[in-house]
């Protein structure tokens, strides 16, 4: 009975060890095919190169269907590496304006003024004492006119009120309206408008700024029995902001702008750089056309009056420190990164950088984007530590464009562990026999 009872033990635990090595061949074939399966396919890329990089020659493409010959070629772009460049300026150097419809008046006249300047908004109030009908409050158009009853309009931009007085005067004179005795004008200023100011040079974010953005009290009320109207918002630029602003690859200095069947060349280069620019009021039934340049200018990636001041990015982070994305914080501020961010940036807006060095700085990261040229879905993936060394380099630290995807990888250190942990859990229940 002894020896009958050695046999059967013998028999089941030769019959354990067999499962037991079957159980570890299945998860080292599994563990085979997983790697071969790896998530982060390498996805064809017809051009090689990836929307972001600098000094890339441009992509053959075409504008709608009429523009054949202007813009679709292959372009260089290494003339435009510093296009909308800030620009800076010397005190002890004469500043020449680049707005030809600016004349150059001496400080001295500027000084010697008695009253701020006239601007296209501003709201002001015409009193005459033998003319009621010509009283009353004026908002000055977007060009800066004063539109009086019978008369011509007067262009106010840029005079005191005392110079408004004097050629309101003038033209009712000169109409025949009112003889000079009688034509007594006087200008009262009730409220200053809000102005677009370019500022250039010695600043860290040269540009046009919208200043005196303020209400007076009741002006609301005043401005709508006023006549005359002004608007800041039925701009060229609020309407390129209006499609979510200008793409890297904008030829700003070109833009198109079709009216009633004749078109003009605006150059908006001066709202990023900080140089003068006319900004053209809009009217119904206008058409806007931002031509591409087929060159990334990485000077055009940052916030602005044309460009996004801010875009989403889907983001994964799903790595072994933190389980899920609201355990790694990734919510709707992290998502939300402002124009201008490169994928370092929006790998720490994760938090895929950062934890213990050892296994945490082999992680890599993944960034999915939408060519808007091609239109070709391209995926490049780097390494936490290769963005960190080489953050200076476009061609790995990339910028990141609005509605781009970010996911994070653990590194190898943390996968060969978690298959280790997998193995032991998959052979304890089998410890447990012998």
């Amino acid at each position: 009975m002894e020896t009958l009872a050695r046999k059967l033990y013998i028999l089941t635990a030769t019959s354990k060890f067999s499962v037991l090595i079957s159980v570890i061949m299945t998860v080292l074939i599994l563990s085979g095919c997983a790697q071969q399966q790896h998530s982060l396919e390498v996805i064809e890329n017809r051009s090689g190169e990836f929307y972001g990089e600098r000094n890339k020659n441009g992509y053959l493409f075409t504008q709608q269907s009429v523009a054949q010959n202007v813009f679709s070629a292959t372009l260089n772009c290494d003339a435009r590496q510093d296009f909308a460049a800030p620009l800076n300026y010397r005190v002890d150097k004469p500043i020449l304006s680049s707005a030809s419809t600016q004349a150059p008046r001496p400080i001295a006249n500027i000084r010697a003024r008695n009253a701020l300047p006239l601007s296209p908004g501003d709201l002001i109030e015409v009193t005459m004492e033998y003319g009621e009908g010509f009283s009353g409050n004026y908002v000055l158009d977007n060009l800066g006119l004063l539109s009086l009853p019978i008369i011509d309009a007067i262009d106010a931009s840029g005079l005191s009120p005392r110079e408004l007085s004097e050629r309101i005067e003038l033209a009712l004179i000169k109409s025949g309206i009112f003889r000079p005795a009688m034509a007594t004008v006087h200008i009262k200023i009730l409220h200053l408008a809000a102005i677009q100011i370019p500022v250039t040079g010695a600043v860290f974010k040269p540009g046009r700024v919208l200043i005196n953005k303020t209400h007076a009290n009741a002006e609301m009320d005043q401005r709508v029995v006023a006549d005359g109207d002004y608007s800041n918002m039925r701009l060229l630029s609020e309407a390129i902001r209006g499609a979510h602003g200008v793409r890297p690859d904008a030829k700003i200095d070109q833009i198109i702008l079709i009216r009633q069947g004749w078109q003009i060349e605006v150059d908006l280069t001066g709202i990023l750089s900080g140089v003068p620019v006319h900004d053209y009021p809009l009217i119904a039934g206008d058409q806007v056309i931002v031509p591409s340049t087929g060159c990334f200018q990485s000077y055009l990636v940052r916030p602005s009056q044309i460009t996004p001041k801010g875009f989403r990015v889907f983001m994964s982070n799903l790595i072994d420190s933190a389980q899920s994305n609201s355990s790694a914080a990734v919510g709707r501020y992290s998502t939300n990164l402002p124009y201008g961010t490169k994928l370092l940036q929006a790998a720490v807006s994760a938090n895929c950088v950062g934890g213990k060095e050892w296994t945490n700085a082999p992680r890599k990261v993944m960034l999915a984007s939408v060519n808007p040229i091609t239109n070709e879905t391209q995926v490049i993936e780097r390494s936490i530590e290769q963005l960190m060394r080489h953050a200076n380099r476009d061609d790995i630290n990339p910028y990141v464009m609005p509605d781009d995807a970010i996911a994070c990888y653990d590194s190898g250190v943390t996968n060969l562990r978690d298959v280790a942990k997998t193995i032991v859990d998959l052979l304890t229940p089998f410890t447990l026999l012998f």
